[in-house]
């Protein structure tokens, strides 16, 4: 089975959407911040809250370590595609006739 080559405005609106989920995540490492500034935790609670924040970072790196390298071949792949037939018969079209 062979993938369909992707368009650009595919592969634009995937890293959108891959942006999108990484500010949800930030949102997330932000609040855990912000619960780690409570003067009544006890050393275990801010060692998990530390943990907790750390995985998230960790797991959302290794992610996007990952979209990052297939939303690079996708557009190498969108570069380098054939053009459309109506792309192409625009620029036949526009030729200079002798």
């Amino acid at each position: 089975m062979t993938n369909a080559v992707k368009d650009i405005r595919e592969v634009a609106c995937i890293a959108i959407n891959e942006l999108f989920c990484c500010k949800e995540t930030l949102f997330q490492i932000e609040a855990l911040f912000f619960a780690m500034q409570n003067e009544d935790l006890t050393r275990d609670t801010l060692d998990q809250l530390i943990a907790l924040g750390a995985g998230i970072a960790g797991d959302l790196a290794n992610d996007e370590e990952r979209n990052l390298g297939t939303l690079r071949a996708d557009l190498a792949a969108a570069k380098s595609a054939p053009r459309s037939e109506q792309f192409e018969n625009v620029a036949r079209d526009s030729e200079v006739q002798p």
